[in-house]
């Protein structure tokens, strides 16, 4: 399995291109200590008025490496316009497990999604005070959704899955304008 380390061009650092059924750019960045990096995963799609980019992280166990990612979405219309918002966005949260197919290609398996609406975790503060947290509100990925994603896209509940290329580090010289 690829370890992080100088020289090692067989890690899944880098930035990839792919997806299954929706097309999806990822960086994946290292982060100590060794094993561990950042993922952003940006989809080729718009399901809201207002949806930030997936960030999450991961970390190498034995043959994958393993992590959460989340990104906000809203279907608020007053999200179209600038701050304040009466409500804070909701929160799409889910865990996968890369797979290195080859130093070119890596598997995806997304075996949780769920979507948490933001009224049942958080309120808007203010510049003082901060986020406003609602009493025994939920936690994401560790209370139930409140839409399982992998069933409501799939209608089914087998995990996604996904494949990705590594964008290649430099161009063919016989591409290149003279």
């Amino acid at each position: 399995m690829a370890q992080q380390g100088k020289g090692n061009q067989c890690t899944p650092e880098g930035v990839w291109y792919g997806g299954s059924v929706v097309a999806y750019r990822m960086t994946i960045i290292p982060a100590g200590p060794a094993g561990h990096y950042m993922t952003f995963a940006e989809g080729m799609y718009k399901n809201s008025v207002m949806t930030t980019m997936y960030t999450g992280e991961m970390v190498k166990t034995r043959d994958s490496y393993d992590g959460t990612l989340m990104a906000l979405n809203t279907q608020d219309q007053e999200y179209a316009g600038p701050p304040p918002y009466q409500q804070l966005p909701d929160i799409a949260a889910g865990s996968f497990s890369v797979e290195m197919m080859d130093c070119n290609t890596l598997k995806n398996t997304i075996p949780f999604y769920g979507l948490y609406f933001g009224s049942q975790i958080w309120k808007p503060g203010t510049p003082w005070t901060g986020i406003g947290w609602v009493a025994r509100g939920k936690i994401p990925l560790v209370d139930p959704p409140d839409v399982d994603l992998v069933q409501a896209l799939t209608g089914d509940t087998k995990p996604i899955v996904e494949t990705y290329h590594r964008i290649a580090r430099a161009v063919n010289p016989s591409l290149m304008h003279p």
